[in-house]
């Protein structure tokens, strides 16, 4: 420990015995009133000696080494206790900066064994945060002062974007079928390019399917199989400009995107696929080439660990450039951004010509969720009647920079906040299932 203070903190059982001594002074007169409060005042002096000092007591903090935000997420305590006697004490953790104050935890260390105390806190943002000492008041031996202390305890945790279960019916089937990858190719049939099989025809089937010289030479309809490709790159291009600052529930949607785009990562990884991502404002923040490794997914989360959005607009163009110089291979390109009106979309439907037609542009605009709830709110007043007037005008321009998105050969999506990773996977998974690639 550092910083042991010497001097006694009386506890409040000790100010109670103090103020005992007005009554003192009533009955027996202040002179015994006034020895009565130095008999007391020398028991919390002796009572703070008498508490352990640094060698007795030991705090040291337990903790995942990453942890996922907006997640609770359990931190340990341990105080382990070497001296002969057991110690009431009151601990508190220091947390980082912006994150909720942890709570006074009040407990008896046994002696000579160590004591597990426990809280939850749930990380606000993404980061890496550090974590600062521990500090300790150790009462003495008759509960009448007690001695301050602090534990150096200085440690980092990495705060993640949120990676929920993934639910998805195409993917699971996926999964369920890949486990002997590498010695056997993986069936996830669909309506991909890459010929999988031969089987029977069956009634439903698309005539498109069949088989002409298998059927004649079994002399029965035969269909083939096919499955999407694989080894394909998804290429994750994030807007870190200034709409990416608005709040959504409590939540910038810069998080939303964050959350998304790891749930694509995985789900890309899980397909076979190489994911890949860029993020800029007003210029390229970072670049991680597509691959398909084993530690993709975890260098994706450390590069883009500390992004944040900016208040600047953000350029497309510069984006794009980077895009079309590093990756020559054709590629789904999932953008997320956000646009307020048809105006503000110009600049992203100019830059889509550097992308196609080599590559697919997937173009997410993220809406706040609470529209939703406005648009379906009863109108009850005046105001409630700008307000929809107002949103209704707003949607009305952001379908139809959609639309202009869509006829520059874009797949474009609005999507509100909250359903963000799930709409966006979904599409992936279409977009593979129909061999759009």
């Amino acid at each position: 420990m550092k910083n042991d203070k010497w001097f006694p903190i009386p506890t409040r059982f000790a100010v109670l015995l103090v103020g005992a001594g007005i009554g003192v002074a009533f009955v027996l007169g202040w002179r015994a009133a006034l020895f009565y409060d130095l008999v007391i005042l020398s028991a919390c002096l002796f009572d703070s000696l008498a508490a352990p000092g640094k060698q007795d007591l030991v705090a040291r903090r337990m903790f995942p080494a990453f942890c996922s935000q907006g997640v609770a997420q359990e931190f340990e305590l341990v105080i382990s206790n070497k001296g002969a006697r057991p110690r009431r004490l009151r601990v508190r953790d220091q947390t980082p900066v912006g994150w909720p104050p942890a709570p006074i935890l009040n407990s008896i260390v046994p002696a000579r064994s160590s004591l597990h105390l426990r809280y939850s806190a749930t990380p606000p943002e993404r980061g890496v945060f550090t974590f600062s000492d521990i500090h300790l008041r150790v009462e003495g031996p008759l509960g009448l002062a007690a001695r301050s202390s602090i534990s150096p305890a200085v440690q980092e945790l990495k705060v993640f974007p949120r990676l929920a279960p993934m639910h998805y019916p195409d993917l699971a089937s996926y999964r369920r079928t890949s486990i002997h990858i590498g010695t056997r190719r993986s069936k996830w049939h669909g309506e991909g390019r890459e010929f999988d099989s031969l089987r029977e025809y069956v009634e439903g089937d698309d005539p498109r399917k069949i088989h002409w010289k298998a059927t004649a030479r079994l002399d029965r309809p035969v269909v083939q199989e096919f499955q999407p490709e694989r080894n394909q790159v998804v290429m994750i291009v994030v807007d870190s400009g200034r709409l990416m600052c608005a709040m959504t529930e409590g939540r910038t949607k810069m998080d939303y995107v964050m959350d998304s785009a790891v749930q694509l990562a995985h789900a890309a990884l899980k397909g076979g696929d190489q994911p890949g991502i860029l993020a800029f404002a007003e210029r390229v923040l970072c670049f991680v080439p597509p691959r398909r490794t084993p530690g993709q997914l975890q260098r994706l989360l450390e590069e883009t660990l500390s992004l944040r959005p900016r208040l600047v607009e953000p350029q497309y163009e510069q984006a794009f450039l980077q895009i079309r110089a590093r990756i020559q291979k054709r590629c789904l390109v999932v953008i997320y951004t956000d646009w307020l009106d048809e105006v503000a979309s110009e600049n992203l439907l100019d830059a889509l010509a550097l992308l196609r037609p080599r590559h697919l542009p997937v173009c997410v605009a993220v809406r706040e969720t609470e529209w939703d709830r406005l648009l379906a709110r009863r109108i009850s007043s005046l105001d409630n009647v700008y307000e929809r007037s107002a949103l209704v005008e707003c949607l009305r321009q952001r379908k139809k920079g959609l639309m202009r998105l869509v006829q520059k050969g874009a797949i474009a999506m609005d999507l509100p906040a909250s359903n963000l990773a799930r709409g966006i996977t979904e599409k992936y998974l279409e977009v593979k299932r129909k061999g759009l690639l």
